[in-house]
């Protein structure tokens, strides 16, 4: 019995371990004032655009406000502001995206992230719920 339980562990360890799938990073996740830090000057560009004024709103970061920002996304209508670096080209395109949900924007909160894979493209998100 002591020998079976060794063999058995290591059998379930072995297959577990080698049938993994590598988990490789895609690229950077930016809030707030990382953001602000690394590329203040195309989130400014984003809000000149659409002249929008976010001072008032109370910041949610996806992660550690997971709930509130999950509760934000899932129920509440909100627009998407969209700044998109092709790295290749240098071309930047700038958009506006609303999203209807059940219920009416509060005009209350704001997400400010950016999303810089590692093959051709940053995005900056700039959500106002």
């Amino acid at each position: 019995m002591k020998k079976f339980i060794p063999i058995v562990c290591f059998i379930l360890f072995s297959n577990l371990s080698f049938g993994q799938i590598p988990i490789r990073k895609a690229g950077n996740y930016y809030e707030f004032n990382d953001l602000w830090q690394r590329d203040s000057v195309s989130v400014k560009q984003l809000m000149n655009t659409y002249k929008l004024d976010i001072s008032k709103l109370e910041y949610v970061k996806f992660f550690e406000d997971f709930d509130l920002s999950h509760k934000l996304q899932e129920n509440y209508s909100y627009t998407t502001y969209v700044y998109m670096l092709d790295k290749n080209t240098g071309a930047v395109s700038i958009n506006s995206i609303p999203h209807e949900q059940k219920l009416p924007a509060p005009n209350k909160y704001v997400m400010v992230y950016c999303f810089d894979d590692f093959t051709q493209k940053k995005i900056i998100n700039i959500k106002v719920f």
